[in-house]
């Protein structure tokens, strides 16, 4: 079972990361430590471990580790005893909309301290009017935005291990930051995604050349999500609204630009690291701080 099981949703608006405490009644309390527990158990028993490799897909018994994973620094020193000190989530509804994932703090039957995560999309959110519930013979709508959980785990954190298990890297990349374990794509990688036929290089030689450590990892992870091949370039930017990026595009390709920040924007958008889901509608967002120069 779980013990001082405690729930907090993490928070993201703009560049800052926090989590904020979500308040429980004892009885639900009780009866999410249960079902995480079950969670966990599915997540973790018989499943083998395997290092991180970007380019595999892992089979449903494995699990990705990293060992000796640092934390952001958000998380750091947070524990199953410290989480009841954090601010409370309910003192402002339209943080609902920033969550980007959940996060369960808790002891194991052995003692271990654990952190447990959940992916969070916007499907999630409870909004007034959107949903209704059954109250005797009638239906009814909430009067604040409400969360649901999901039904399975996307990462377990072992914090005396310092060992972090998930499935998938761009779903767990939404809540913590995994961009730094990617490999860098090589010139020729680079010049491969640019060369695609969903795409318009202003400059190929510039951005194959003269770019930098987090410019060749999202070249990596744009290669390897394979949005390109599910999405015309005019649903792509269909989806742009709103994300802070200009998508150009000519005669059915995006045009890629070659001024450094526009390209990072789009790189950022199309790995769906500006927002959750952009393109996908899926929960996908990076936590990374690491900023392009």
């Amino acid at each position: 079972m779980l013990s001082n099981f405690q729930l907090a949703a993490i928070i993201k608006l703009n560049a800052r990361v926090r989590l904020l405490r979500i308040p429980l009644h004892q009885n639900l309390q009780n009866t999410l430590a249960e079902i995480w527990y079950t969670q966990l158990r599915t997540f973790v028993e018989g499943v083998q471990k395997i290092a991180f490799d970007a380019g595999y897909q892992p089979e449903q018994h494995e699990r990705f580790q990293l060992e000796d994973y640092e934390p952001p620094e958000w998380l750091q020193n947070q524990t199953s005893r410290t989480v009841h000190v954090l601010d409370p989530i309910n003192n402002n509804d339209a943080l609902v909309e920033s969550i980007r994932g959940i996060a369960g703090f808790a002891h194991d039957d052995r003692g271990t301290e654990l952190i447990l995560f959940q992916n969070f999309s916007r499907s999630h959110v409870i909004v007034p009017g959107q949903f209704l519930f059954l109250q005797r013979d009638t239906y009814e709508t909430t009067e604040r935005r409400g969360l649901t959980l999901d039904n399975k785990l996307g990462a377990v954190y072992n914090v005396g291990d310092r060992e972090l298990l998930f499935h998938n890297f761009r779903t767990v990349n939404t809540f913590l930051p995994l961009a730094e374990f990617y490999e860098e794509a090589s010139e020729e990688q680079i010049r491969e995604v640019l060369s695609h036929e969903l795409l318009a290089p202003e400059n190929t030689d510039t951005l194959a050349t003269d770019t930098n450590q987090w410019f060749r990892k999202r070249f990596a992870m744009l290669k390897d999500s394979g949005v390109l091949d599910q999405y015309s370039a005019r649903q792509i930017k269909s989806k742009s609204a709103g994300y802070d990026v200009e998508i150009k595009v000519s005669h059915g390709k995006i045009v890629f630009p070659a001024e450094r920040q526009a390209a990072k924007k789009l790189l950022q958008f199309l790995n769906e690291e500006l927002y959750r889901g952009a393109i996908t509608e899926k929960l996908y967002e990076t936590n990374s701080k690491r900023e392009a120069d």
